[in-house]
């Protein structure tokens, strides 16, 4: 039996029971309370000061907890330092839960994990998949101050506890293992909260909250990624020391109590001498975000280069403007080349009027500028197009792997908002074929994803076959030269990772048949020996496999779920059931849904996922439509919005229409924010299709 603090008495009953005895709490809001009951196991114990630290499990797992173990370690020792202050609680207890909605829960002392996020065997764990563990852990940990030693308020101030941890999670995972270069996989992060934020039916990262409906509303990418976006924004204005004095004085103050952000905004204001308040609530308290216009300004005289900065609100649907204008106070960091140099340098400003013109240092002219410096605040940028021409012309030397995943996402971005056409991204695109960063390639191919399930024609068509064409072009040289395997058992994690994002754009979005057919002959060798593939390798060959997959193969990828040795390959081989074409297995994959076969905590993920899946997704609506009695039972209210989130792929008009009956008369409190912003998207994916059609087939015509 396990609480949030340690047992001080356990008892044996003469009639087989026990009786626990556990040590007094400290005094913590009740929502952090915790009992753990069950045959549980524990790994060793390892101390960080006097703090023992366990990972529990249910029984046969003690194998996988190493990586936990460690990651724990090392979060809890460098979270003390950052704090200035130690651990506050008695002892530190890991659960892995088997089945459990959120991914994981802060409970002082006793942290509850979804078994993929805490137990996980070394030779058989992904790069990406060891991150996330990682940074799961250390965000959990990192509430045993922030959220737990001081508590917000009320519900509105629910960012506090999760932006901070969200923001601290990276921060220390880069310090602990730079190599990772963990910020660049906090980019995809950001850019699905600029998508979010970017629509009508978003919302302020601090917002009334009258009930829990609509706390349970405020779980999402808003409150988590987007508020992390703005503590780092925040930190790099203010100095990293400076805002650890004021963390710390803040977590001193209301050691044990209730604080505000206004009682954070305080404290940072008197450890940097800056005024943070209207700074801070210019980001937390309005929604959406800037789009930052940037172009050449006019000679001054003074002999040094300006920029002209415009600002405006950034919306995603073409032509929706605020009828009156309120800037946003911006800690502007842009990156530049003075002309007849090879550096670059950094110019730093507060942009926080509608216009501004900024004098760059060191420079009479540019070669180019680039408007985010390391993607560290959290805008849109425009650059002219004589620039952007520059600019992509010095790539990839010019920008730093998060900066080139910065500038698709812009060029992107604009294309859907109508500021820029979808010709103008795919030259962008073309230009990174001798791209080598594994997240530049994850960051291409998700635009390059969307291009082929949304915007194409879903007929196999001369323009889809062109898009396949120019794929496999420009990115197959890369897989010659890498291989399907290591050539060495000393080859490099970048490397291993690059050939997996190149498998993906080939294998799942070029359909390249080459390519899928190796992909699937690996996946049935994997299902018989799971030392076959490279871990890194693994998601997109088991999908590909199913993709091209019969019965015998949806038989064995359900009995390698039953029998899977780690979490991470259960779920892999579960979800990836939701990825069979044929009518027959893909209803066989909807029903399992209905059974527990697919525990609560995975049935919304593999709904999503059949709604993904071209050849299924019509299938999967009507099974959700005629089953929803029995799977709203099934499904805990935050995967609810996840799935709603899907619902847009549907695509047509029809859909649309249909989604909005079923929802209208089986509405769900926690998500009605997520059917709005559903139904906002149906009509984003509908216009850009619509628009961008002729410009697709021009752009691969000509070619």
């Amino acid at each position: 039996m396990i609480s949030n603090s340690p047992a001080a008495r356990i008892e044996e009953r003469s009639d087989g029971r026990t009786t626990v005895e556990f040590a007094a709490t400290p005094k913590l809001s009740t929502y952090l309370c915790a009992l753990a009951v069950g045959p549980l196991e524990c790994s060793e114990a390892r101390l960080v000061g006097p703090t023992e630290t366990r990972v529990w499990h249910v029984p046969g797992k003690g194998q996988l907890t190493g990586l936990a173990l460690e990651a724990a370690v090392e979060s809890l020792t460098r979270l003390e330092r950052y704090f200035g202050l130690p651990y506050p609680y008695g002892k530190l207890d890991l659960v892995a839960v088997p089945d459990f909605e959120a991914g994981a829960m802060e409970n002082a002392g006793a942290v509850f994990f979804r078994e993929t996020l805490l137990l996980a065997d070394p030779a058989a764990i992904s790069l990406v998949e060891h991150k996330a563990l990682a940074e799961v852990i250390t965000h959990e940990l990192a509430h045993m101050w922030y959220g737990n030693l001081v508590t917000m308020a009320w519900w509105d101030d629910l960012w506090l506890n999760e932006a901070f941890a969200t923001w601290m999670a990276f921060r220390i995972v880069d310090e602990w293992k730079p190599a990772w270069r963990i910020w660049n996989a906090f980019e995809h992060h950001r850019a699905a909260a600029l998508n979010l934020d970017a629509l009508t039916n978003t919302h302020p990262i601090y917002g009334p909250v009258r009930n829990v409906s609509e706390a349970t509303e405020n779980f999402d990418l808003i409150t988590y990624e987007k508020g992390a976006a703005v503590v780092r924004m925040l930190e790099r204005y203010l100095g990293a020391d400076a805002f650890r004095e004021g963390v710390r004085t803040y977590i001193h103050r209301h050691r044990e109590g209730n604080a505000t952000a206004a009682d954070l905004w305080r404290a940072l204001s008197e450890a940097s001498g800056t005024p943070v308040d209207h700074i801070a609530r210019g980001w937390t308290e309005r929604p959406g975000f800037p789009l930052l216009t940037v172009s050449p300004a006019a000679a001054t005289g003074t002999g040094r280069a300006t920029l002209d900065v415009r600002q405006e609100r950034f919306y995603a649907h073409p032509g929706t403007q605020d009828a009156v204008h309120s800037p946003w106070p911006v800690p502007w960091v842009v990156r530049y080349r003075p002309r007849g140099t090879t550096g670059t340098a950094l110019g730093r400003h507060l942009v926080d009027s509608s216009t501004d013109t900024v004098s760059l240092d060191g420079a009479d002219s540019l070669d180019w500028y680039y408007g985010n410096a390391d993607e560290g605040g959290f805008f849109r940028v425009r650059h002219d197009d004589q620039n952007l021409k520059r600019l992509t012309a010095a790539l990839p030397a010019a920008l730093s792997p998060v900066e080139r995943m910065g500038l698709l996402g812009n060029q992107w971005a604009l294309v859907r908002s109508d500021r820029a056409s979808i010709e103008s991204f795919l030259e962008v695109a073309d230009g990174f074929e001798r791209e080598t960063d594994h997240d530049v390639l994850e960051r291409l191919a998700t635009a390059l994803a969307f291009i082929d399930d949304q915007l194409l024609d879903p007929n196999e068509g001369p323009v889809r076959a062109a898009f396949r064409s120019w794929l496999e072009r420009r990115f197959m040289p890369q897989l010659v030269q890498l291989g399907w395997d290591a050539r060495s058992s000393s080859e490099p994690d970048e490397s291993k990772l690059r050939r997996a994002a190149i498998v993906r754009i080939l294998g799942e979005i070029a359909a390249v048949p080459t390519v899928c057919s190796t992909a699937s002959a690996r996946a049935a060798r994997y299902v018989q020996d799971r030392a076959s593939l490279d871990a890194n390798l693994v998601d997109t060959i088991v999908l590909v496999g199913a993709r091209l997959g019969d019965a015998a193969r949806f038989d064995r990828y359900r009995t390698a779920a039953v029998d899977a040795r780690t979490p991470q390959d259960r779920r892999r081989f579960q979800l990836a059931l939701a990825e069979f074409r044929l009518p027959d297995l893909i209803e066989r994959a909807l029903a399992l849904t209905l059974t527990d076969a697919v525990p609560t905590q995975d049935v919304a993920a593999l709904l999503v996922r059949a709604i993904g899946n071209r050849a299924a997704r019509e299938r999967a609506w009507r099974f959700i439509t005629r089953s929803w009695a029995s799977l709203h039972r099934r499904l805990p209210p935050m995967m609810v919005t996840r799935l709603i989130d899907a619902l847009p792929a549907l695509q047509t008009p029809t859909f649309k229409r249909e989604f909005t009956t079923f929802f209208r008369t089986h509405p769900i409190p926690t998500a009605a924010r997520a059917v709005k912003q559903a139904l906002e998207r149906f009509d984003l994916n509908h216009e850009l299709r619509q628009r961008a059609a002729p410009g697709l087939a021009a752009w691969f015509t000509n070619r």
